[in-house]
């Protein structure tokens, strides 16, 4: 592996001092492990390093869905995206709205017909429309 687990969470930590980045880095960790065998390989890391920074619109959005998704069943329930926004919160040592109150607008925004999960068409629509949410994401 080229990669793993603790090296992430190591190099989030250098770049988000203020904060504890060690759950962020760990979620971010899985959504490269694309095999899960619990190491980022060569091609894995190439392909995350370029969907994330030189990726366009779609194939940014498809990865942040699959970051979200965590038990990876398609859709994202309000207890991953509360996972997720949780740990960025705590990355960012962010003091303002909760993780509660920005997950409730998510799911405002989002969760077009109000089933209580965003699925991956209302997330990728939902995300490209809606500029706070695209600023957020990096995909502009």
């Amino acid at each position: 592996a080229v990669v793993s687990t603790q090296s992430t969470g190591d190099m989030y930590q250098q770049i988000f001092s203020k904060g504890d980045a060690k759950s962020f880095a760990s979620l971010t960790f899985k959504s490269f492990d694309r095999n899960g065998d619990g190491g980022v390989d060569f091609k894995e890391f190439i392909c995350a390093l370029y969907i994330t920074s030189r990726g366009n619109v779609k194939q940014k959005l498809n990865w942040a869905f699959n970051l979200y998704d965590i038990d990876g069943n398609g859709n994202v329930s309000r207890d991953e995206c509360l996972n997720i926004i949780r740990s960025i919160h705590t990355m960012m040592a962010n003091k303002s709205e909760t993780p509660e109150v920005i997950v409730e607008k998510i799911f405002k925004t989002l969760d077009k017909n109000a089933d209580g999960v965003i699925s991956k068409s209302e997330f990728v629509e939902g995300s490209s429309k809606n500029p706070l949410i695209s600023s957020l994401l990096n995909v502009n």
